[in-house]
């Protein structure tokens, strides 16, 4: 009775699985996004859904143990890392962090602003430094005088912990992080494991790619990985509870500086310290998102909850699915970070709903639709942006006809804009029609003569000629 019990536990299981990884194929496949690894957990349940494969063009499966770029997905590990140091007195939050150093190289000697930097305000990102910098990390603004996203923040901070503690960032992430938890398929650097691993390969190109360790941007994990160490910090595990509680409060709003985000959605995302946060009708969520390139991550979870869901995937359309996953793995309610990040279709449902119909009817048909679709919703709009998004995305998925009937339908709605001629030009050089490419091409310079990409690619197709 035993045996016939588990057996039939066994195939629930499955099934279950089979359905939920169906799921997730079903939401990324029309935005060719060729496989996602994902693990979702509430309270004691835990999923561990993969799907796809790790790359076009490859064979190889995604699965439990693929490992991927976190890329930002790195800050938050690191400051849990130097939380830790916090609890232990080796670090002070609030001392500027030029008294650690006594001197560093990305700073211009010139501005004294710099010695007022301290670990706390890049933590919660109001050091005023760029994202990253040229020769010099130049401030944006005086520092902690406003929020702006900032790498060279943390790896300045990397720069500080690593002379307190005289081991390097991935020594210390070791004992700190990865072996506490057991996350054994970690490390902000290459390792030999990663040889079979890796979602990219192991190329020499790869390898050596990987072989500097970088707070904000170079961990190397997988979802499994990720989530232990989201539950550490949800729950406070390895931390003081008055400073897992300080990470998780609101530490400076993320009203980004320069950055045209709508009111509405900053009234609902802060910042704590190394994670973003957001308030929603369900609740308090921390989250935080990653983009290396065509490497792309997501995680969310909700303290209270016991709730966490963390994705890792390589196409560069791998956060405009984020809203659509959340939606399905946990209940549908307003995600505001998917918003804030601006990754996503500005006009989400209305864009589906034009997609939807460009399937049905045909993508030929892609000017009278949005005319109906006007006609019956006194509110639509595509934006430029969205529909040139949805163009690429056929583009890069090899669908380059039904991709030059979006692109002309967005030039007919937008017809002074450089990038709709340019990207009518691109959808023509994919298809091979070489004089129409050029011909858009130079259109899109005649608007905008500082467009020096297309007029690359008309030397190159030119010169194809030739």
């Amino acid at each position: 009775m035993k045996r016939i019990s588990l057996a039939i536990l066994f195939v629930l299981i499955a099934s279950l699985l089979f359905a939920q990884e169906q799921k997730l194929n079903d939401i990324i496949k029309p935005y060719g996004i060729p496989g996602m690894q994902l693990v979702y957990i509430k309270g004691n349940k835990v999923q561990n859904i993969n799907a796809g494969i790790i790359a076009k063009g490859s064979d190889k499966k995604v699965t439990s143990n693929t490992v991927f770029e976190a890329a930002s997905l790195s800050k938050c590990v690191f400051a849990y890392t130097v939380m830790r140091l916090y609890d232990r007195g080796v670090i002070d939050l609030d001392k500027p962090l030029i008294d650690y150093m006594g001197s560093y190289d990305r700073f211009d000697p010139k501005d004294p602003r710099y010695a007022k930097i301290t670990a706390r305000m890049v933590l919660r990102h109001t050091t005023g430094l760029p994202n990253w910098g040229d020769r010099y990390a130049e401030l944006i603004f005086t520092p902690d005088s406003t929020f702006s996203y900032s790498g060279e923040g943390f790896q300045y901070l990397q720069h500080v912990v690593e002379k307190l503690t005289g081991k390097s960032l991935n020594e210390l992430a070791q004992q700190e992080v990865f072996t506490r938890l057991g996350m054994h398929n970690t490390s902000y650097e290459w390792t030999a494991k990663f040889d079979t691993l890796a979602a990219f390969g192991n190329s020499p190109d790869a390898i050596n790619g990987h072989k500097t360790s970088r707070a904000a941007s170079s961990l190397l994990t997988c979802a499994h990985d990720y989530a232990l160490f989201l539950q550490a910090l949800i729950t406070g595990k390895g931390l003081k509870p008055e400073t897992q509680k300080m990470m998780l409060t609101t530490a400076s709003n993320a009203d980004w500086f320069k950055h045209n985000i709508d009111p509405e959605v900053k009234k609902h995302v802060t910042w704590g310290l190394g994670v973003g946060l957001q308030e929603n009708e369900t609740g308090n969520w921390v989250w935080h998102w990653g983009d290396n390139g065509d490497f792309k991550a997501f995680y969310i979870a909700n303290p209270e909850k016991k709730e966490i869901l963390v994705y890792f995937t390589y196409s560069r359309w791998g956060l405009h699915v984020t809203t659509d996953i959340l939606n399905t793995f946990l209940s549908k309610q307003t995600w505001w970070p998917c918003l804030w990040t601006g990754y996503q279709f500005h006009e989400l449902a209305r864009m589906k709903a034009f997609w939807t119909k460009l399937k049905k009817q045909g993508y030929e048909h892609a000017t009278e639709i949005a005319t109906e679709m006007k006609q019956k919703d006194a509110g639509f709009n595509l934006p430029e942006d969205d529909v040139n998004d949805l163009g690429f995305i056929l583009l890069e998925d090899n669908r380059n006809k039904e991709a030059l009937e979006v692109f002309k339908y967005n030039l007919g709605a937008h017809p002074d804009s450089d990038n709709a001629y340019d990207s009518v030009g691109q959808a023509y050089a994919a298809l091979g029609e070489k004089d129409l490419a050029i011909q858009n091409f130079k259109k899109s310079i005649g608007l905008n003569p500082k467009n020096t990409w297309s007029a690359e690619r008309i030397k190159k197709l030119e010169g194809a000629g030739k």
